[in-house]
């Protein structure tokens, strides 16, 4: 694993960056989190890099993931990646707010979908006709699933299907289903058990370039069915707001909000993902969020990300497809009007990323409590 960076610390990361300490301010974030990261698997090599990230660089890695990147950073390194065959993930938290895009490339094989033991099931009867309806014995539901594949062994009479090729199936209910036509086969006497077989599967995926003009997007909460496709412009006009005015919007800044719901509504209106309905409260929301940093959030997004860099690397589990957009904006409280423009920005402490979305007086009453803890370890 390299690590690369070339930015220095400062007290925005120590809100939700695990590695970094106060004494670390100033220094390159790579350098001082490479041997505190070595420290969790002494068997994982682990080196940090300040290089140019170029098409030199990027050449030596299987998977490469972006984080605190801009959008022209993005394209550019999606577009080697995938004309190269290197998987690729973005991995981006703005505050409550976060953003996962995954290309691993042209014909990925997963060669287990789901990573579960194969379902066995005892046969009690096979039809013998076109549609070959298998059922199983009563007591226990066969478990498997509309397009899963089958093999056969023991079954008396019908011989043919002991040890055949993979079949097909479709299922008819929880004890029953067809294999298609038996009518050639032997009569069925008795016995025989049915064992489901894992199938590689390929999967396409669109670089980074052709995906932000046409979004597959991963639903996180069905309760917000509209968020994906205004948070897929909202991200994009970030990008665009960093490249016009240098910085992010300030925590809780009217005007800076204002500003980046006009380039948003510009970003929707020439964007091939175009939006009906954007709501401004909602993109308002993104401006105040965009310089917080959440802990919670972050090992959130983080451990997916994680898990999706596994996916790549071992071709188990199905890969993402292909972004993923979340939002917290439920943590907020109900009356906004305590968070304010002064209670939000930075006081050059290691939590001006919360502070940013929760206001100094919430991080006060967060520091004054006293609870103890039981279990609240790797698992707890």
């Amino acid at each position: 694993v390299t690590i690369h960076d070339t930015g220095k610390a400062a007290y925005g990361d120590l809100s939700s960056q695990f590695f970094l300490r106060e004494e670390d301010i100033g220094k390159n974030r790579a350098e001082v989190s490479q041997p505190r990261l070595a420290e969790l698997n002494g068997y994982v090599p682990i080196t940090c890099s300040t290089a140019n990230l170029d098409e030199a660089f990027l050449s030596q890695f299987q998977v490469v993931v972006l984080t605190n990147s801009s959008l022209e950073e993005q394209l550019s390194v999606g577009e080697y990646c995938h004309s190269h065959g290197i998987k690729f993930i973005v991995a981006e938290t703005r505050g409550l707010f976060g953003k996962i895009f995954c290309d691993f490339g042209q014909n990925f094989i997963v060669i287990d979908p789901d990573g579960e033991q194969p379902n066995n099931a005892m046969i009690s009867s096979i039809q013998k006709n076109k549609d070959g309806v298998v059922a199983t014995l009563d007591e226990v539901r066969h478990g498997f699933e509309d397009g899963d594949f089958v093999t056969f062994s023991e079954v008396q009479g019908m011989t043919e299907l002991n040890e055949c090729t993979p079949l097909k199936i479709k299922v008819l209910g929880p004890y029953t289903f067809s294999i298609g036509d038996t009518s050639g086969y032997s009569d069925y006497v008795r016995g025989g058990l049915c064992k489901q077989v894992k199938m590689p599967k390929t999967i396409n995926f669109k670089s980074i370039k052709a995906a932000m003009d046409a979004p597959e997007t991963l639903m996180s909460d069905f309760a917000k069915w509209d968020r994906p496709g205004q948070l897929h412009i909202a991200f994009s006009a970030l990008s665009k707001y960093v490249a016009k005015f240098n910085s992010l919007p300030k925590p809780r800044c009217q005007s800076d909000a204002e500003e980046f719901v006009k380039l948003v509504n510009e970003e929707n209106a020439k964007s091939p993902a175009k939006v009906e309905e954007l709501s401004e409260n909602l993109m308002k929301d993104f401006a105040f969020n965009a310089m917080g940093d959440i802990c919670p959030v972050q090992a959130f997004m983080g451990g997916i990300t994680a898990q999706e860099v596994m996916k790549a690397c071992s071709g188990k589990f199905t890969p993402l497809q292909q972004f993923m957009y979340f939002d917290a904006l439920e943590c907020l409280p109900e009356d906004k009007s305590v968070l304010t423009e002064e209670s939000c920005k930075p006081r050059n402490c290691r939590y001006d990323g919360q502070i940013a979305v929760f206001g100094s007086d919430f991080q006060e009453k967060l520091g004054n409590l006293n609870y103890f803890l039981v279990g609240a370890g790797a698992i707890g």
